[in-house]
This record gives C-alpha cells, structure tokens and sequence, in this order.
C-alpha cells in the first residue's frame, strides 16, 4: 500500500520539518495499517449531460453550479468508490482507547493511504481511456463545494457498494467504513490543466486540513 508522507503531516497539522517521534510515530502507523488495510473499490461508466448548472445521470440529477462548471466538457464519467475495509476502522478505534497520539497517526496515514490508493485507480483509468482519445477529470465527491453529501445514496446504490465492496452510509450519509470515498470522475474529450491541488482550489478556506495554494 502506497503512502504520501506529505500528507500525513498536512492531516496531523505538521508545519516545516517534522521531528524524529513523529516520524516514527508515523512509520509505525503505516506498518500497523499495511497489515490491516483491505483496500477495494467499485467503478461504472455512465453517461451525462450537463446544461446550465443541471447535471442529468442515469442514477440521479443535480443542481450544482461548481459540480456544473467542473464537468461542463463531459458527457460520460465513471462512478467511484474506494474503502480500506472495516478493519481499519477496528484498529483505529481500538487506540483511541489505548494511544490517542497513535491513533491520530492512524487516521493520518490512512487519509493518505486512500487518496493514493484512489489516485493510482485514477491513473489506471487515464491510461486505459488514452486509447480512446479521451482524459479525466480530478474526483469530485459528494459534499463537496455545494454537490450535496446526500447523493452519497445514489452512489452506493448504483454501485451495489455494499455487496461489492462492503461500503454503505449512516443515516447522515457518512460512509462506513470510515476510510472511504466516493466521487464522480468525469470524461471529457479535451485534457484539462488543473494547477492547483483540489484542497487549495476548495472555497471552505476556513478548513484546518486546507493545502495552500
């Protein structure tokens, strides 16, 4: 399983160089999450349209003027969702009864576990869609600028998450297990330059876990 340190850091509030505990405080974390880690994740390819600020998809509709702009040069996108599995879950709230300071670098590393893990998917996706002429879009996950946190229900059901994956939702649309994602990854026929990291470009300026342009 792959691991951006960077980002752990970000996620643990690290400004400048970290020192040695929390580095190893982060290599231990990484060793306890490649042993319980069971990442998975469910794909479909759909079609869409969008016209004005109104996304139409075979599984749901929206109205979402960033969701709008974002995919204003797709007609297709592929459905997304990726978990690390319940046992992630298990270890992370077992040390949060025993070492909050391990815990917090569990839920670290795993939010840099899953972003990779669903990047590399990502990746996997642009090289196959290459040969048809076509390009992705960066994931845009529902709660996300305005793209209702609801639509999570849609997601997973079109997905069949839960039979596929063992992914489902709270009744507040929160995913569980709780290292998981879902997102719509639009395709468009012309390749689009994104310069910023996608926290940076987030309006919710007031995050704690924002990256600055």
């Amino acid at each position: 399983m792959r691991f951006a340190r960077n980002e752990a850091l970000r996620y643990l509030g690290v400004k400048g160089e970290a020192d040695d505990a929390v580095l190893t405080l982060l290599s231990r974390a990484e060793a306890a999450l490649e042993s319980a880690a069971s990442p998975r994740h469910a794909l479909l390819r759909i079609p869409l349209s969008v016209e004005s600020e109104h996304i139409q998809t075979p599984f749901f509709t929206a109205d979402s003027p960033a969701l709008a702009k974002h995919l204003a040069e797709a007609k297709e996108a592929y459905l997304f969702a990726a978990t690390l599995g319940a046992e992630v879950d298990r270890l992370m709230n077992r040390y949060t009864k025993l070492d909050m300071a391990f815990a917090l670098a569990l839920q670290a590393c795993a939010a840099s576990a899953l972003e990779c893990y669903a990047d590399d998917i990502s990746s996997e996706l642009s090289r196959a869609l290459a040969a048809e002429g076509l390009f992705l879009l960066p994931r845009f996950s529902p709660g996300y600028s305005g793209f209702s946190i609801e639509y999570q229900t849609d997601f997973l059901a079109a997905l069949s998450a839960d039979r596929r994956i063992g992914l489902s939702e709270t009744a507040s649309h929160m995913l569980t297990p709780l290292k998981s994602i879902t997102a719509l990854i639009g395709i468009t026929p012309k390749q689009q330059l994104c310069s910023t990291h996608k926290c940076a470009s987030c309006p919710n300026t007031g995050c704690a876990y924002r990256k600055e342009p």
